[in-house]
Protein backbone atom coordinates (compact mmCIF):
# COMPACT_ATOMS: atom_id res chain seq x y z
CA UNK A 1 0.00 0.00 0.00
CA UNK A 2 1.12 3.42 -0.62
CA UNK A 3 1.17 5.69 2.37
CA UNK A 4 2.08 8.97 3.65
CA UNK A 5 4.05 10.78 1.64
CA UNK A 6 3.68 8.25 -0.95
CA UNK A 7 -0.43 8.18 -1.14
CA UNK A 8 -1.36 10.76 -3.89
CA UNK A 9 -4.02 12.39 -2.04
CA UNK A 10 -5.76 15.96 -3.63
CA UNK A 11 -8.13 18.31 -1.38
CA UNK A 12 -11.02 18.50 -3.27
CA UNK A 13 -10.51 22.93 -3.38
CA UNK A 14 -7.24 22.32 -5.15
CA UNK A 15 -7.02 23.32 -9.06
CA UNK A 16 -7.14 20.60 -11.61
CA UNK A 17 -3.12 21.42 -12.46
CA UNK A 18 -2.49 20.62 -8.47
CA UNK A 19 -4.30 17.31 -9.06
CA UNK A 20 -2.62 16.50 -12.17
CA UNK A 21 1.07 17.40 -10.76
CA UNK A 22 0.29 14.79 -7.67
CA UNK A 23 -0.90 12.16 -10.25
CA UNK A 24 2.44 12.54 -12.10
CA UNK A 25 4.63 12.96 -8.79
CA UNK A 26 3.49 9.71 -7.27
CA UNK A 27 3.34 7.75 -10.82
CA UNK A 28 -0.06 6.63 -9.71
CA UNK A 29 -2.45 7.33 -12.15
CA UNK A 30 -5.04 8.45 -9.81
CA UNK A 31 -5.47 10.78 -6.88
CA UNK A 32 -8.01 10.54 -3.87
CA UNK A 33 -9.98 13.31 -3.32
CA UNK A 34 -10.41 14.69 0.08
CA UNK A 35 -12.22 17.16 2.31
CA UNK A 36 -10.45 19.43 5.40
CA UNK A 37 -10.77 16.00 7.32
CA UNK A 38 -9.13 13.47 4.66
CA UNK A 39 -12.55 11.76 4.07
CA UNK A 40 -12.67 10.38 0.26
CA UNK A 41 -14.99 12.15 -1.78
CA UNK A 42 -13.66 10.42 -4.82
CA UNK A 43 -11.07 9.28 -7.35
CA UNK A 44 -9.69 10.60 -10.38
CA UNK A 45 -7.88 8.75 -12.64
CA UNK A 46 -6.25 8.50 -16.18
CA UNK A 47 -9.36 7.39 -17.42
CA UNK A 48 -11.72 10.34 -15.85
CA UNK A 49 -8.53 12.44 -17.60
CA UNK A 50 -9.00 11.28 -20.79
CA UNK A 51 -11.97 11.24 -20.44
CA UNK A 52 -12.75 15.25 -20.06
CA UNK A 53 -10.23 15.85 -22.62
CA UNK A 54 -11.59 13.82 -24.98
CA UNK A 55 -15.14 15.62 -24.97
CA UNK A 56 -13.00 19.03 -26.31
CA UNK A 57 -13.57 19.92 -22.11
CA UNK A 58 -10.83 22.09 -21.03
CA UNK A 59 -9.56 20.62 -17.93
CA UNK A 60 -8.53 23.54 -16.09
CA UNK A 61 -11.75 25.79 -15.97
CA UNK A 62 -13.44 22.34 -14.32
CA UNK A 63 -13.28 21.76 -10.49
CA UNK A 64 -12.23 18.65 -9.50
CA UNK A 65 -15.41 18.06 -8.55
CA UNK A 66 -16.33 18.20 -12.31
CA UNK A 67 -13.95 15.73 -12.67
CA UNK A 68 -13.86 12.96 -10.09
CA UNK A 69 -15.94 9.57 -9.20
CA UNK A 70 -17.89 10.13 -6.36
CA UNK A 71 -18.43 7.11 -6.21
CA UNK A 72 -15.46 5.17 -6.32
CA UNK A 73 -14.47 1.56 -5.13
CA UNK A 74 -12.21 0.94 -2.29
CA UNK A 75 -11.19 -1.45 0.00
CA UNK A 76 -10.54 -1.51 3.97
CA UNK A 77 -7.04 -0.87 5.84
CA UNK A 78 -7.40 -4.50 7.44
CA UNK A 79 -7.70 -6.18 3.82
CA UNK A 80 -5.23 -8.66 2.55
CA UNK A 81 -3.40 -7.84 -0.64
CA UNK A 82 -5.34 -11.02 -2.27
CA UNK A 83 -8.59 -9.07 -1.26
CA UNK A 84 -7.61 -6.08 -2.63
CA UNK A 85 -6.28 -8.18 -6.05
CA UNK A 86 -9.71 -9.61 -6.55
CA UNK A 87 -11.58 -6.71 -6.16
CA UNK A 88 -9.61 -4.92 -8.72
CA UNK A 89 -9.39 -7.72 -10.96
CA UNK A 90 -13.31 -8.82 -10.53
CA UNK A 91 -15.09 -5.55 -12.01
CA UNK A 92 -16.91 -5.34 -15.07
CA UNK A 93 -13.90 -3.39 -15.88
CA UNK A 94 -11.14 -4.26 -13.67
CA UNK A 95 -9.45 -1.54 -11.72
CA UNK A 96 -5.86 -0.41 -11.25
CA UNK A 97 -6.06 1.70 -8.24
CA UNK A 98 -8.26 1.31 -5.29
CA UNK A 99 -7.90 3.91 -2.63
CA UNK A 100 -7.31 2.51 1.06
CA UNK A 101 -9.54 3.44 4.22
CA UNK A 102 -9.40 3.69 7.51
CA UNK A 103 -10.75 0.28 9.35
CA UNK A 104 -14.11 2.71 10.42
CA UNK A 105 -15.24 5.73 9.01
CA UNK A 106 -14.24 7.59 5.18
CA UNK A 107 -10.70 8.94 5.80
CA UNK A 108 -7.78 8.00 3.53
CA UNK A 109 -4.71 5.87 4.59
CA UNK A 110 -3.39 5.09 1.57
CA UNK A 111 -3.67 3.16 -2.18
CA UNK A 112 -3.11 -0.07 -3.75
CA UNK A 113 -1.89 0.05 -7.13
CA UNK A 114 -1.93 -3.25 -9.65
CA UNK A 115 1.57 -2.93 -10.28
CA UNK A 116 2.40 -2.88 -6.52
CA UNK A 117 0.33 -5.84 -5.99
CA UNK A 118 1.75 -7.76 -8.91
Amino acid sequence: MRAGENNPVVHINHSPSDMLYEVTRQRSGAASIVDDEGKLLGLVTDHDIRRVLEHGRNIFSLSIAEIMNENPTFIRSDAMAIEALDLMENQERPLLVLPVLELHGKKVVGMVHLHDLV
